[in-house]
């Protein structure tokens, strides 16, 4: 189950978007820091919790073989229409992260890759993440850092706030919700976790204009409509000034994303 206070309503073109640009940008990356963390193994059974499109898990089937399998689980038929089609050995499931359709003990492996801040009970879902892993198995959260860690994104921030008002700007900040300090711990105590260990690791974001960069995440955050056609023009005239910083010289804008991984023994 989603939190559509900050997630807009998934579509076909929303998905496009995200499969286009966030994940051969972004996630795919992170797919094998979480692999790495979480030691998958030729023969496990791991589970991709709200996979979007499957980049981690078409990543993890690498890693199990022909003896492992590879389950990917999301709420959005859109999402899973392109993970289908990307990798039909995958067993992709539609279902809500608080009610997993699996039996307990299911899994060697379950991850779940920057989505638990877009959930709207996530005390449940790692409750049921925790149910459905083997007991000598592992769980693996990832969440992205503290925003101030990435000069790049809080520059998009506060311009966003500037142009398109606060609400806006608050939106484009909830993927970074999770790296407020004790944030994460507090969640996962309520949900039972005693111990687990946080990883941090360190990746980049390379995006080909400023544009593209300013206009796929005003559209992913569903927010895009709020400019009109002379604030757009303003907010871009400005992004390309305050985001010098970060654009090399073939106009290609480099952002750092850091990130934390959380490994939740399930025993």
């Amino acid at each position: 189950m989603i939190d559509t206070q900050f997630v807009p309503k998934i579509t076909d073109d929303f998905a496009k978007m995200h499969d286009d640009y966030l994940v051969p940008i972004i996630y795919a990356q992170w797919a094998h820091h979480l692999i790495d963390i979480a030691a998958i193994e030729t023969g496990h059974h791991v589970l991709d919790v709200a996979c979007g499109t499957g980049a981690l898990a078409r990543a993890a089937l690498l890693e199990v073989g022909f003896s492992g399998k590879v389950t990917g689980l999301d709420h959005s038929e859109e999402m899973l229409t392109i993970a289908r089609k990307k990798r039909s050995s995958i067993d992709w499931q539609h279902g809500d992260t608080i009610a997993l359709p699996f039996a307990d003990a299911s899994f060697d492996r379950v991850l779940c890759q920057f989505a638990l801040m877009f959930l709207g009970h996530r005390v449940a879902a790692i409750k049921e993440m925790l149910r459905v892993c083997k007991p000598d198995g592992r769980v693996a959260v990832a969440t992205w850092a503290p925003l101030d860690h990435s000069k790049a994104y809080t520059t998009l921030v506060n311009l966003t706030r500037q142009f398109a008002g606060e609400r806006v700007a608050f939106r484009l900040a909830t993927p970074w919700s999770f790296g407020e300090t004790g944030k994460m711990d507090a969640l996962l105590l309520s949900a039972g976790v005693s111990g687990y260990e946080c990883h941090e690791r360190v990746g980049l974001a390379r995006f080909p204009s400023v544009e593209t960069f300013v206009e796929v995440h005003l559209r992913l955050a569903g927010e895009f409509h709020q400019l009109d056609e002379q604030r757009w023009k303003g907010m871009l005239e400005a992004a390309e000034r305050v985001l010098a910083p970060f654009v090399s010289s073939n106009g290609e804008i480099t952002a750092q994303l850091d990130a934390n991984i959380y490994l939740i023994d399930a025993d």
